[in-house]
């Protein structure tokens, strides 16, 4: 199980050179945790999944938990990861410029800002954040809802975030 603890052991374990081309994050939960704990390769591209759940405005990630699981988080399984505001924080902070998201507003793309240039451009969060077409909510029994857009939110709304602008812990 991939912990902030443990991942840069089991990336050296792996003998990558430490500019390695791409990391892709997505696991489910502690996404923004595992990332802001490596610190033992520098990536040229990040490939990080997003909740847009959280919507666009907040920098919300789910508080830290070593064995978070996001079937077990909430019974609709829509209470995991990161906002795109979160991730972007973590990406100025360790040097990475948001260049856009995938279509299906699921993961985000960024690119250290060492390898900017005329064609791979930084975009702002409104360029980039991309709401989720997924229908993937679940009742409390597990069936599929398929709740879409904004009513997804009140599904997980009063559950703890951490606000990493603020460092704190709020409610959704």
């Amino acid at each position: 199980f991939i912990d902030r603890d443990n991942i840069n052991t089991l990336i050296m374990s792996r003998n990558f050179d430490p500019e390695i081309g791409i990391l892709h994050i997505d696991i489910d939960g502690n996404d923004y945790w595992i990332w802001d704990a490596i610190d033992c390769v520098s990536p040229v591209i990040v490939i990080m999944e997003y909740n847009s759940v959280f919507g666009k405005d907040r920098a919300l990630t789910v508080p830290y938990e070593k064995s978070f699981s996001r079937t077990d988080a909430h019974h609709s399984h829509l209470y995991f990861g990161a906002s795109l505001k979160a991730l972007n924080h973590l990406a100025c902070k360790k040097g990475y410029a948001l260049i856009g998201s995938c279509s299906a507003g699921v993961n985000a793309y960024f690119v250290r800002k060492d390898k900017l240039n005329s064609v791979v451009k930084e975009v702002d969060l409104e360029t980039g954040y991309v709401l989720s077409k997924a229908r993937e909510s679940r009742d409390t029994k597990g069936n599929l809802t398929f709740v879409t857009g904004d009513n997804r939110l009140q599904k997980i709304k009063g559950l703890p975030v951490h606000n990493v602008e603020k460092d704190t812990i709020e409610s959704l």
